[in-house]
């Protein structure tokens, strides 16, 4: 890893803000800056492309680190995930299915909730929750890009942590640097006020990481 990827986040105030400002505007622009710095190194720590000063994400940057990727081309079901746990443990990376982790889109939990099994009410979601907790499911709409294709298909990251080590790592080079402009906005009254980061992502161990592509929403 190195410092060579930067992050920044600006928030413009307007004298009438600056004006009212009360005790709650500092925590609302601390807050509204933080969420939105913390949803923009999600998509980078996943998505990132590698250039434009974005690191490599770990999905998009998969070939590169080594982790597999498998193709499902199907609709999307436990049995695509049971097969991904499966090798998992076969290759000593996993004990038992409880120890894998899965990172979805809300749009493949809605889908797998209304998938019932034919002539009963349990779901595919309900076989999915019983082997993989759902504390170990993560949803997320900026860490993975939304469903594409037709039928509509999405993607799905299962990781481990072998021996307690997680398989990824993401390096940050100090604390945010906030950065207070009176003078670009000054003809208005106005405030600037830049946050900004410097990070890097790396996969250690990509046997502990399995991309699953073409879970199918619908059929084809």
């Amino acid at each position: 890893m190195s410092p060579d990827h930067n992050l920044g986040i600006q928030m413009r105030i307007t004298r009438k803000t600056l004006k009212q400002a009360g005790a709650a505007l500092e925590q609302a622009v601390r807050r509204d800056m933080s969420g939105a710095m913390g949803v923009a190194m999600d998509q980078a720590a996943f998505l990132g492309t590698g250039a434009n000063g974005q690191p490599l994400g770990v999905i998009a940057g998969a070939a590169t680190y080594g982790i597999t990727s498998t193709p499902v081309a199907a609709l999307a079901s436990w049995g695509a995930f049971r097969s991904a746990v499966t090798r998992f443990m076969t290759a000593n990376a996993a004990g038992s299915p409880d120890a894998v982790r899965a990172l979805i889109r809300p749009e493949l939990w809605d889908y797998l909730d209304g998938a019932l099994i034919a002539g009963t009410a349990v779901s595919e979601w309900d076989r999915l929750v019983k082997n993989i907790p759902a504390g170990n499911i993560a949803m997320t709409n900026n860490a993975l890009a939304a469903p594409t294709g037709s039928p509509l298909a999405t993607s799905s990251l299962l990781t481990t942590a072998a021996g307690g080590v997680a398989p990824i790592f993401i390096g940050a080079w100090g604390a945010v640097d906030m950065i207070r402009d009176p003078f670009s906005d000054a003809q208005s009254g106005g405030l600037r006020i830049t946050a900004l980061a410097t990070m890097d992502i790396t996969v250690a161990r990509p046997k502990q990481l399995e991309l699953l592509t073409g879970l199918e929403l619908a059929a084809g």
